[in-house]
């Protein structure tokens, strides 16, 4: 019986310690508080590479310093976010938790309908300087997003975990960039309708 090339060996043997310490499939926990599944993943020296568990089974991999920890369907996480210890200011592993955990509430439970609306409303008024006005929804998203929303009002939010700055510090930014992100999307939508409307009237 030949015997295997020495990387090809070292190869299979890898994948094969891999499979039996390691759970097979579960979620990817990013430091922006989403999370992605995944059905079998392994680490190449650079990136995480992983297989989608949809029908495609599509092979992807992503950066390490985007990821905080990889959950496995058993219950089991490995943590991957490793904290610069040059740095003073750095969180540390359980701050970064509260912190993303700050940012999933966000997520789940800030409701900026206001500022889509006002949104709306300034790309419309900008459709009418023409091109020119297509600067109208960054502006304004740029503007209003900036405005840290008060989180005491907001409801659902647990009044002891706002207490923790680093939970507080993930709830504000995702909330910032929630602000940005919807005011930019509702004010081209409104600069289009805006424009269309003239195009018709006109």
């Amino acid at each position: 019986m030949k015997k295997l090339p020495g990387f090809l060996f070292t190869f299979l043997f890898s994948i094969a310690l891999f499979a039996q310490e390691s759970p097979q499939s579960g979620n990817l926990l990013l430091i922006n508080g989403k999370t992605i599944p995944f059905k079998l993943i392994e680490s190449n020296g650079y990136d995480l590479v992983y297989r989608t568990p949809d029908p495609k089974n599509k092979l992807k991999k992503i950066d390490p310093e985007r990821v905080f920890s990889i959950k496995y369907v058993d219950g089991s996480e490995r943590i991957i976010f490793q904290r610069d210890t040059l740095d003073p200011l750095e969180f540390t592993v359980e701050e970064m938790r509260l912190f993303i955990k700050g940012e999933q509430d966000a997520d789940r439970l800030y409701h900026n309908n206001l500022n889509k609306i006002g949104g709306f409303a300034a790309g419309v008024v900008s459709s009418y300087f023409g091109f020119y006005g297509v600067i109208g929804p960054p502006i304004y998203a740029t503007v209003f997003g900036a405005f840290t929303p008060n989180v005491e009002k907001i409801k659902g939010v647990d009044p002891e975990l706002i207490k923790i700055p680093e939970y507080r510090e993930g709830f504000e930014k995702k909330a910032r960039d929630r602000k940005i992100r919807n005011g930019l999307i509702s004010g081209f939508i409104g600069f289009v309708a805006g424009a269309i409307t003239l195009s018709v009237v006109q």
